[in-house]
């Protein structure tokens, strides 16, 4: 007769409460995007899909100012939001894909707004979300913290992945779909979804900043001291020019 397998259970990262007090003091200013809806985090996360932060934003910034009114955004035909897209990665897909989610959120809820969302619980809303065109896990993952419960998600990305990873926050070799779940696994219990999310942001800044792919600024980061991959880099006299599990896929 086989042994029955246990589940993993992962001990509390005692470093996670110092990263997130230093991610929010270094990026204070996102933290005021709390006040996002939760449609324009949706419409920001396609947008920003294979962007920089700062492309990112300026591509939506870009996007709000021509249409304001998320009515006229709507019924913006995709030709017009494709010229608005300058540089942005999958522009055509992405201008035929706004206008539809708009639609399909209009039919579902009968207005133009994911507050319905807050009646379901996370894996409905997180299914309703990824059958959305050109909306992908780690973008319904930022929509849902936004969504008035305090559901316990993380949003990861490949860029939020990588300063995840270098600091040993998750198995080495992990998919990208499993570090959410191993990320939670090792947070404080107290934790919130407004914790999550700064975490998340932050650790974007990070990897845009310093956590670079290629050649990480590993003397300038500002998480270093918590890094272990940093401090192997220092040790060797040399770059770090990888990240464990960089060859894992989602």
């Amino acid at each position: 007769m086989g042994s029955m397998q246990t589940p993993l259970h992962f001990a509390i990262d005692n470093r996670l409460p110092e990263i997130l007090e230093r991610v929010r003091q270094l990026f204070p200013g996102r933290r005021e995007m709390a006040a996002i809806s939760p449609v324009d985090q949706l419409i920001y996360g396609v947008v920003a899909k294979g962007l920089s932060t700062a492309g990112a934003v300026a591509s939506y910034r870009r996007l709000r100012d021509r249409y304001p009114r998320l009515v006229s955004l709507r019924d913006a035909p995709a030709q017009d939001l494709e010229a608005l897209f300058v540089a942005v990665p999958a522009a055509a897909l992405k201008a035929a894909a706004i206008p539809e989610i708009l639609r399909r959120i209009e039919e579902a809820f009968g207005a133009l707004s994911l507050d319905g969302l807050e009646r379901l619980d996370a894996e409905m809303a997180r299914r309703f979300l990824v059958r959305l065109p050109q909306v992908t896990e780690d973008v319904a993952a930022a929509v849902l913290t936004l969504t008035g419960r305090d559901r316990t998600v993380l949003a990861v990305d490949q860029d939020t992945a990588r300063p995840l990873r270098r600091l040993g926050l998750s198995e080495r070799g992990a998919p990208l779909s499993a570090l959410p779940r191993q990320l939670i696994e090792r947070s404080p219990a107290e934790w919130r979804s407004t914790d999550f999310r700064d975490l998340s942001r932050g650790l974007t800044r990070i990897s845009d900043r310093w956590c670079h792919q290629g050649k990480p600024d590993c003397s300038s980061c500002p998480l270093a001291s918590l890094c272990p991959s940093a401090r192997d880099a220092g040790d060797q006299s040399s770059t770090v020019v990888a990240f464990p599990g960089r060859f894992a896929q989602r």
